[in-house]
């Protein structure tokens, strides 16, 4: 009759070392052991006997490998073994789980606490616009109070005029129509002034102050928002024209007037003086500086994976291109089409440029002033982008100095 598997385990220990057989033996009287802990025991000063039963043996028995249990005692160790790594399975994946969730709920506060920051800071500048309204309705209610007052005031002299001036009617006969407009302002010059429009031209300059300032200070949370997803950038050499020169680090890069034997790749781009990034990005946000100091022309930015490597390439967003140029007259563009010139009060020595690709959205700032540059919206990217650099002709030594991708210190 079959006994429980419950009761099975018992049946496959040693009574010795109390752990399941190996290579059990059997003794005359019945009895399983290890072979190797019965030996162990008849090597003891006891005479040869059972360590279950006792029974002695004047002579110590041949014994005989039980291989019916021996088999039982490797499969039921197999099945032991199985399950502790079964166990150490799912314990892993429980810790993966929790995990996941974890990153879950710190992403869901991030975004929650970014959501109510901003939130705060448009409330903000709603209050500010509100006060500067009120301010400016306020003015204008003084200022035609004060018009009112003093057009009483000139009605009552005009009036004391006209009865002066029935007096001088045969004087007055002789003047012309003009003549008698410019003695009228020069009687009267207070009518060539206009308080309320001064008033209004000065609280519209304080409002426009107002706005700029907190413009600009919500660029430079914005700015420090980006730089928060700084990544590691170095450049592709793969893609590089042959006449730029990468330096070993792949982090600067400028144009010689020797071009590098290389061999054709179908990711070099030529004529066009580009190289593109080492690694793409497909979705989420990622920011990256550029040394742009001392050079007369550049471009930076960012380009699609399928842009055009070979032949002419007019770099805008209808091509897979999103950038930033500077030009030798020292004017700068958003390579758009056609180019936007941007005016900018700083020359940069570095630029800034993030990405949120889920919004659709490329941005430049200069990092010195925390200021903001550019931004391109609503743009649609449907396939990896790459940081995209272009140090453009050396003119002879003019345009010489690299183009250097810089670590960001947070």
């Amino acid at each position: 009759k079959c006994r429980s598997l419950s009761a099975l385990p018992e049946q496959l220990l040693c009574p010795i070392c109390l752990d399941v057989f190996r290579l059990p033996v059997s003794t005359p009287c019945g009895h399983n052991f290890c072979s190797d802990c019965i030996r162990t025991y008849w090597q003891s000063p006891h005479l040869a006997q059972c360590p279950v039963c006792k029974h002695r043996f004047y002579k110590t028995p041949d014994l005989k490998v039980n291989t019916f249990i021996s088999e039982v005692a490797s499969h039921f160790r197999e099945n032991k073994c199985e399950i502790v790594v079964v166990d150490q399975m799912i314990s892993c994946r429980r810790q993966t789980i929790f995990e996941i969730n974890q990153a879950v709920d710190l992403s869901k506060r991030n975004t929650e606490r970014e959501v109510e920051e901003s939130l705060q800071i448009f409330e903000k500048l709603i209050q500010i616009l509100l006060k500067s309204q009120a301010e400016v309705v306020e003015a204008m209610k003084t200022k035609q109070g004060q018009v009112l007052i003093g057009a009483a005031k000139t009605t009552t002299e005009l009036q004391q005029e006209v009865e002066r001036l029935k007096t001088r009617k045969d004087e007055l006969e002789l003047l012309s129509c003009t003549e008698d407009n410019l003695y009228l302002l020069q009687k009267f010059p207070d009518f060539s002034t206009m308080p309320a429009v001064r008033a209004l031209r000065r609280a519209a300059s304080e409002l426009e102050e107002a706005v700029k300032a907190e413009l600009k200070r919500l660029c430079a949370t914005e700015f420090k928002r980006a730089r928060r997803f700084a990544v590691d950038l170095t450049l592709d050499p793969k893609t590089a024209h042959p006449k730029l020169m990468l330096s070993e680090s792949k982090r600067e890069v400028y144009h010689s007037n020797v071009a590098v034997r290389l061999p054709a790749d179908p990711q070099r781009f030529y004529p066009c003086t580009s190289v593109l990034g080492t690694e793409g990005f497909s979705s989420g946000r990622f920011y990256f500086e550029v040394q742009v100091k001392g050079k007369t022309e550049w471009d930076v930015g960012v380009a699609l994976e399928s842009v055009q490597r070979k032949g002419g390439n007019w770099l805008n967003p209808e091509r897979g291109y999103w950038t930033l140029g500077m030009r030798k007259e020292g004017k700068y563009w958003a390579l758009c089409s056609p180019p936007v010139c941007v005016p900018l009060l700083d020359e940069p020595q570095r630029v800034g440029v993030y990405v949120d690709v889920g919004w659709g959205q490329v941005s430049f700032y200069n990092p010195d002033s925390h200021s903001h540059i550019y931004t391109f919206t609503g743009c649609s990217f449907s396939e990896r982008l790459f940081p995209h650099l272009n140090p453009r002709r050396n003119h002879g030594g003019v345009n010489s100095a690299p183009l250097v991708v810089l670590p960001v210190n947070m």
